[in-house]
């Protein structure tokens, strides 16, 4: 589940579908089912409210979120076991924590991930990230109680 900072919307993600809330009128605005053997780990919301970020067991999915549908503009094959999603502050950049213990941080207007923001320490599946209020980095635990700061 992620709450969009812009909008009264938040999104949530089950095995099959992904829904979009408006919680002032609570009502259900949006949903799309998964296809048939897809499984859904993890959604991020945009700070925009215009895109959401999905976690499949085997990708990750860049999505738009129209009036009346969403639809995926961009996909990662090569993010497998992605747990956790976050968007920047600002927008600019998702987190994507992996199974194997690595971060990987996307430009998400260019889809970019180069070597140098491919974070590496945990031992353990990455649980929780969260932001610096001035994007300039992050924090992360792990199942195994560790908790990593990094500076970009």
């Amino acid at each position: 589940m992620d709450i969009c900072l812009r909008k009264q919307l938040v999104v949530t993600v089950s095995e099959s579908y992904i829904k979009i809330w408006n919680y002032a009128q609570k009502t259900l605005e949006l949903q799309m089912k998964a296809q048939i053997g897809e499984e859904m780990n993890a959604v991020a919301f945009h700070p925009s409210g215009f895109h959401i970020v999905v976690a499949y067991v085997d990708k990750v999915v860049m999505m738009n979120v129209l009036s009346n549908s969403i639809k995926e503009f961009n996909t990662f094959q090569n993010l497998k076991g992605c747990r956790d999603i976050r968007f920047s502050n600002g927008g600019q950049y998702f987190a994507c924590g992996l199974n194997s213990g690595a971060i990987h941080i996307f430009n998400f207007y260019t889809g970019e991930c180069p070597q140098n923001m491919q974070c590496k320490g945990h031992v353990s599946k990455v649980r929780a990230i969260q932001w610096f209020e001035d994007d300039g980095g992050f924090a992360s635990g792990a199942m195994d109680g560790n908790c990593f700061f990094y500076d970009l």
